[in-house]
């Protein structure tokens, strides 16, 4: 596979996923000092502070169907952010299918997960998912083992197939 046709292939994937502007990979993306907060707000981002730090939290607001609609404008991490698929597509480790088979699978799981937070009576879609599962868990309920089984599940997919460094749930799923 030439440059070009992995960078082609590399754009299809990215259009078929979003994992990582969604709010499932991420919570919150930090921005980085030759990031304009005024461009980026006036283009609708809204960017907080924590420790004089700006950031924005996912989803993503500029994300629409998996496609970035401020793409040229788009922060820096954003720029330089290449999952896992992508890193192996690039040094023929995958091939696109392939790689398009584990993005299949991580939206199964993402799916179920909302499903089962819905269920539960969770479905403010403008948070990022650990926050909704994390919600969900607080209030008692017997329809949680699915739910945090549903998640396990996920955040194995996620650290083996999508995450640089595994995290997420690793830790603190009950």
């Amino acid at each position: 596979m030439s440059a070009a046709e992995i960078t082609d292939a590399a754009s299809r994937l990215c259009t078929a996923c979003g994992l990582c502007c969604n709010g499932v990979l991420f919570q919150i993306v930090r921005l980085q000092p030759n990031d304009s907060v005024k461009q980026l707000e006036s283009l609708g981002l809204s960017v907080s502070r924590k420790k004089r730090e700006p950031y924005f939290r996912q989803p993503c607001s500029f994300l629409k169907d998996c496609t970035c609609t401020q793409y040229a404008a788009r922060p820096t991490r954003c720029r330089l952010f290449e999952c896992q698929q992508i890193k192996h597509l690039a040094a023929h480790e995958v091939t696109e299918p392939e790689a398009r088979q584990r993005i299949d699978e991580a939206k199964r799981c993402v799916a179920e997960v909302e499903r089962l937070l819905l269920e539960l009576g969770n479905a403010d879609v403008h948070l990022p998912l650990l926050e909704r599962y994390l919600q969900a868990l607080e209030t008692p309920a017997p329809a949680q083992e699915p739910l945090v089984a549903a998640m396990r599940a996920l955040n194995d997919v996620l650290n083996e197939h999508f995450r640089l460094e595994p995290h997420g749930l690793t830790q603190s799923v009950p």
